[in-house]
């Protein structure tokens, strides 16, 4: 018997080595990948262009890009398109379509104040607004965008210049805010 259990013993401390040689090997190979990925993730881009049915490879560089005083405007003027246009007033449908560019406080007000529009101010009239002549002035400071509401109230254009200031903060770019800004604040002046 005694014999019988040394060798029961000899077999589980053989059998342990094996699983801790192919534990260290498994964990060797773990980190190893760790390190591939790492590399691979720091490394420059390969980007390609596919133009009909040509590609054209180009090797790119990881850096912070600024955001150009244009690339602002034309997030200005796609927000101003966003809340100021429509063709029957939805609220619900405004406060979705400004999700992804404005914060959540924000939010929360320009949908109260476009709920109050349409059930206070028209009352059930048929409502339809165009903004036109747009004008976006970006300095280091400030953002100003002017441009005319045409409101259309059963039929009847009504135009309105309008000048607004807005707040923008740096946010997280996603797919459907590749810039990452977001619109905090708006106070608007309108000329009657």
């Amino acid at each position: 018997m005694g014999n019988s259990t040394l060798r029961a013993w000899t077999d589980i401390n053989a059998l342990l080595r094996t699983h801790k040689l192919i534990n260290l090997g498994l964990v060797a190979v773990c980190v190893l990948q760790v390190v591939v990925i790492g590399w691979l993730y720091a490394a420059d881009p390969i980007v390609v262009i596919k133009a009909g049915a040509r590609q054209h490879y180009h090797v790119g560089q990881r850096a912070a890009v600024p955001i150009s005083e244009a690339a602002v405007a034309e997030f200005v003027k796609k927000f101003l398109h966003i809340r100021y246009q429509w063709h029957k007033l939805d609220p619900q449908a405004k406060r979705q379509g400004l999700a992804p560019i404005t914060t959540a406080g924000l939010q929360k007000k320009l949908f109260k104040l476009l709920t109050h529009l349409k059930d206070k101010e028209f009352q059930g009239q048929e409502v339809a607004q165009a903004i036109v002549n747009i004008k976006v002035s970006v300095t280091q400071d400030k953002v100003v965008a002017s441009f005319d509401k045409l409101l259309r109230v059963e039929g009847v254009p009504i135009p309105v210049p309008t000048t607004l200031s807005l707040h923008i903060i740096k946010g997280t770019p996603n797919a459907w805010n590749p810039i990452g800004l977001l619109v905090n604040g708006v106070i608007e002046h309108q000329e009657k």
